[in-house]
């Protein structure tokens, strides 16, 4: 006899519990697609994927921002279209950072133009689970799998259920996987069935990008004019995005030993959990452009970064300014090849461990030789970060945690650091002499403050 385990409340508890109950209240048509066996005491690890009757949805917006409001909740990041609403959640409970992304679908379709499922009869197979609406497990499931097929044409190995539900369906359950999924057609449903039946890698790939062939030839011959307007439609949202991306860029400045590897280190689980893993992570600058030591032919350190960087002595002012150049074309470069479309597709944040602000700061790290101002206008030339956090504290303190500078230079950054939060703008100065907990709380803080108001959704 198998014995079930609880399922223990997590830091997010409560934000849910208040959503699905002010849902329940006011009597919205909605169900959770996936991944709902713990729901109300926990999401899981995973996101939250809402389908929503398309005349509830703005009522569901309300409840979910007014729930996020109810904890003390943050919204550092959102998408919005005609189909779909997704907001990246964080909160503090108990004494714990916790993260959740809820989507809140209108539709079950493919790039906004290719239904699906039938809505109607999916409305009708909704279920209870723990007083929360859902969709049956295998129908969920099943959607998934089309998903991930349509999207990267394979499916994850750590999925294995969905193509479980999805072949069940098919084989066994035909009635109710064509009373679901009828809008698909006949061909995109004998190719599916295909892509199930596969067996080697390539066989299944080649499957399918047969299946996604027939899913987009199908649908337009249906509704040709319809089908245009949504996929028009998709496209100018996806654009959009990128002229106003849904994701940030934050800078992580402060002298060594002012802790920003263990600052950050203590901040990504919330983001992720909050971002569903949506958190990038990069070393001073994009690194479009390879390191100047391999471009000399010197062999770089494994993790990409400047080894024992005040070791060396600085170049002289023609190679400075090449080197000024060539690092500000980097950040230039790299920001809008790079960094760009990562926070146009979604509400990513790209998290940078220092950036080029340091080459005016610290211009030794550089090997830079020319004054400060100088330095300084090459470092005005990289895209501006949407926060930049200035760690600081006892230049005592933070020289004995790392010996690698004089006790005179540690007091000069700082106070050069200082000096630059008081004047740029959108950088925010944290002390780091207290606990690494403390340090972490007020970087969350302030940078969901920040990103709260970029998103324009105030609770």
């Amino acid at each position: 006899m198998t014995v079930l385990q609880p399922i223990m409340a997590s830091p997010e508890s409560v934000f849910l519990k208040i959503f699905f109950r002010e849902l329940g209240a006011k009597r919205l048509r909605y169900a959770v697609m996936r991944n709902y066996d713990s729901l109300p005491e926990s999401a899981g690890g995973s996101d939250l994927d809402i389908l929503v009757a398309q005349e509830d949805v703005a009522a569901a917006v309300k409840v979910l921002l007014a729930a996020i409001a109810g904890v003390n909740g943050k919204v550092i990041g959102a998408v919005q279209t005609w189909t779909f609403f997704e907001v990246y959640v964080m909160g503090f409970s108990n004494g714990q950072w916790w993260g959740l992304c809820v989507e809140l679908y209108s539709s079950v379709s493919f790039k906004s133009a290719v239904p699906l499922v039938d809505l109607k009869a999916l409305y009708n197979r909704f279920e209870l689970h723990n007083n929360i609406s859902v969709i049956p497990r295998d129908i969920g499931n099943t959607i998934g799998y089309i998903k991930e097929i349509l999207a990267h044409g394979a499916l994850r190995k750590d999925k294995p259920q969905y193509q479980n539900s999805a072949s069940f369906l098919m084989s066994r359950s035909t009635p109710l996987f064509q009373e679901i999924f009828h809008p698909l057609g006949a061909g995109a449903a004998s190719d599916l069935a295909g892509v199930l039946n596969g067996t080697t890698p390539s066989e299944i790939a080649s499957r399918a990008m047969n299946f996604h062939s027939s899913v987009l030839t199908e649908a337009p011959a249906r509704t040709p004019f319809r089908f245009l307007f949504l996929r028009v439609g998709h496209e100018f949202f996806r654009l959009r995005r990128f002229f106003r991306p849904p994701g940030a860029v934050i800078a992580i400045l402060g002298v060594d030993g002012a802790g920003k590897s263990t600052v950050i280190q203590a901040i990504l689980p919330g983001l992720n959990a909050a971002t569903h893993n949506a958190v990038f992570v990069l070393h001073l600058r994009p690194s479009l452009l390879p390191p100047l030591s391999r471009l000399k032919g010197r062999k770089e350190s494994p993790a990409g970064t400047i080894v024992e960087p005040h070791s060396s002595k600085p170049s002289g002012y023609l190679g400075s300014l090449c080197r000024l150049l060539y690092l500000s074309l980097d950040y230039v470069l790299g920001y809008w090849l790079i960094i760009r479309p990562r926070i146009a597709k979604r509400p990513a944040l790209v998290i940078f461990d220092r950036y080029a602000y340091d080459m005016g700061l610290d211009p030794s790290r550089f090997r830079i030789g020319v004054p400060g101002w100088v330095a300084g206008w090459f470092a005005a030339l990289a895209p501006e970060p949407d926060l930049i956090i200035c760690l600081h504290g006892n230049p005592e303190i933070i020289c004995a945690r790392k010996q690698e500078l004089p006790l005179e230079e540690t007091r000069r950054q700082v106070e050069a650091l200082r000096a630059f939060a008081a004047r740029k703008k959108g950088a925010i100065l944290i002390a780091t002499d207290s606990s690494v907990e403390e340090t972490r709380d007020q970087v969350l803080q302030a940078l969901g403050d920040v990103l709260r108001t970029r998103t324009g959704l105030q609770p």
